[in-house]
């Protein structure tokens, strides 16, 4: 494989993942708007149930924000290795 093929191949790459990384984006912010909407309707409740699932829905979306947060570091990482070949 030349240099030139590595390089489209990477493009590539970074470009499927620079869109798999809007996707979670988008999710993130759906899960965000959501999660402040379960939030507010479960204020005051005890219920087992509804504070369980809002703690689950709250790691969730932090598990979202740290695989944006992956990606991002990734996609630097590959971008500058394509640059420097």
């Amino acid at each position: 494989m030349s240099v030139d093929e590595v390089k489209a191949q990477l493009g590539k790459g970074l470009e499927s993942a620079r869109s798999g990384r809007n996707t979670l984006q988008q999710a993130a912010a759906a899960a965000g708007e959501a999660l402040e909407l379960a939030t507010y309707t479960c204020q005051g409740s005890n219920h087992e149930r509804a504070t369980d699932a809002l703690t689950k829905a709250t790691s969730a979306l932090r598990e979202i924000k740290l695989a944006i947060a992956r990606l991002d570091a990734g996609t630097e990482l590959v971008d500058t290795y394509r640059a420097g070949l």
